[in-house]
C-alpha cells in the first residue's frame, strides 16, 4: 500500500483510504490548531505588553514623582532654611547698622546743641546786661557774703543784714520766678532770727579796752612798803614813836599760816601785767576763731591773776573784774543754721533765664 495509514483517534473508525473525504479533514483539523495556538500566544503577549505598559504608567505616575516632590521638598527646607539664616543675619546687621547711625546722631545733635548755647551766649555776652540782671547779680552778691559771714566769721547780725538786703531787692523785682527764692531766704531768716547773735568785733574791742586798763590798776602791795608820813606827820609824835616807825621800815614780822600767797616785788609787776597781756590777746585770738574752752580759760586765768595780785577793793580793778565776768558769760560755739539754699535757687533760675 503507497499511501500511508492514519490511525483514528479515540478508538473512532477512519474512513477508507479511498475516499476524498478522509484525505481532506486532517489537513482542516491542524490548520485550526496552529490559528488557536497563535491566537493565544499574540492574547498572552498582549496581556504582558499591557501589563508591563501598566507598570511602566505606574512608575512614571505615581512612584517616580513622590520621589522627586520629596527631593524637592528637601531642597526647598535646606534653602528655606538657608535663606532664614541669611534673613535673620540680614536683620542683626540693618540692627547693628541702624545702632550706630542712632548713635551718631545723638552726638551730632548734642554738638549741635552745645554750639548754638554757645553761640547765644556770645551774643548775649555781648549785649548789654538787663536792668533785671543786675538786680539779680547784686542779690547773688550779697547771698554769698552772707554765706561767707556765717561760715567763716560766724557773724550772725551781718548775715541777717545782708539777707533782708537781698529780700528787698527781690521784692522790687516782683517776678514770680523767684517764688522759690523768696521762700528760701523766708526760712533762713526765721533761722538766723533764732540764734543769740555774738558781736564778735565787739568782744575783741571789749577785751582790747580791759588792755588798756591794766596800766593803771593798782597793785597789792605790803604795809611796810607804803611810803612814809611826811615831816609835820613826823614832827606830831614823840621820839620813841619816830624811832620806832624807823626800825619798822627795816624790819617786820608777819605771821604766814600757808592760807595767803605772798605777794609780788615791785619789780615783778611789770612780768605780771605782760602776762595778762599775753591772756587776753589769747582770749581776743579765741574769739576770732570762735574757739570756745580757749577762750574761757583765758578769761578765767586773767580773772584770777586779778583777784590775787592786785588790790581787790580798788575801784578800777573791780570794773575790770566785773567787765571779765561779762565776757566770761558769752556762748561762742553756738550751731548756726544752713543758709545756701536760697544761693542754689537762685543760681538755678539764673541758669534757666541763660
Amino acid at each position: 500500500m503507497d499511501q500511508d495509514t492514519v490511525v483514528p483517534e479515540h478508538g473512532e473508525a477512519a474512513p477508507p483510504s479511498n475516499s476524498p473525504a478522509a484525505d481532506k479533514t486532517p489537513v482542516r483539523s491542524s490548520s485550526k490548531q496552529k490559528g488557536r495556538f497563535l491566537a493565544g500566544l499574540s492574547f498572552l503577549m498582549g496581556l504582558v505588553a499591557l501589563a508591563g505598559a501598566a507598570y511602566v504608567y505606574y512608575e512614571l505616575m505615581y512612584m517616580k514623582p513622590m520621589d522627586a516632590l520629596g527631593e524637592r521638598l528637601g531642597s526647598v527646607e535646606m534653602t528655606l532654611s538657608t535663606l532664614t539664616g541669611e534673613v535673620g543675619d540680614l536683620e542683626q546687621a540693618q540692627i547693628e547698622s541702624l545702632e550706630v547711625l542712632a548713635t551718631e546722631q545723638r552726638d551730632s545733635l548734642a554738638d549741635a546743641r552745645q554750639a548754638m548755647i554757645s553761640a547765644l551766649n556770645d551774643v548775649s555776652g555781648q549785649a548789654p546786661p538787663a536792668p533785671r540782671e543786675w538786680k539779680l547779680a547784686e542779690v547773688e552778691y550779697l547771698l554769698r557774703i552772707a554765706n561767707h559771714r556765717v561760715l567763716m566769721e560766724r557773724d550772725v547780725d551781718a548775715a541777717l543784714n545782708l539777707l533782708n538786703a537781698a529780700d528787698a531787692i527781690l521784692l522790687e523785682l516782683d517776678d514770680f520766678a523767684l517764688y522759690q527764692v523768696r521762700a528760701g531766704l523766708a526760712d533762713e531768716i526765721l533761722a538766723l532770727s533764732g540764734v543769740r547773735g555774738n558781736d564778735v568785733q565787739g568782744i575783741y574791742l571789749r577785751l582790747e579796752a580791759v588792755k588798756g586798763m591794766l596800766v593803771d590798776l593798782p597793785l597789792d602791795v605790803p604795809e611796810y612798803l607804803i611810803a612814809p608820813p611826811g615831816p609835820d606827820a613826823q614832827q606830831a609824835v614823840g621820839f620813841w614813836e619816830a624811832l620806832r616807825a624807823e626800825l619798822s621800815s627795816y624790819l617786820r614780822l608777819r605771821r604766814f599760816d600757808g592760807a595767803t600767797k605772798p605777794l609780788l616785788a615791785p619789780e615783778e609787776a611789770a612780768y605780771l601785767e605782760l602776762n595778762l597781756r599775753l591772756t587776753l590777746e589769747r582770749g581776743q585770738l579765741a574769739t576770732l576763731r570762735r574757739q570756745q574752752v580757749v577762750y574761757e580759760q583765758s578769761i578765767a586765768t586773767a580773772r584770777d591773776w586779778l583777784g590775787e595780785y592786785l588790790e581787790s577793793d580798788s575801784p578800777e580793778v573791780q570794773r575790770v573784774v566785773t567787765e571779765l565776768d561779762s565776757l566770761l558769760g558769752i556762748q561762742l560755739d553756738q550751731h548756726l543754721p544752713d543758709i545756701s539754699g536760697s544761693l542754689t535757687a537762685l543760681l538755678d533760675v539764673r541758669r534757666g533765664a541763660r
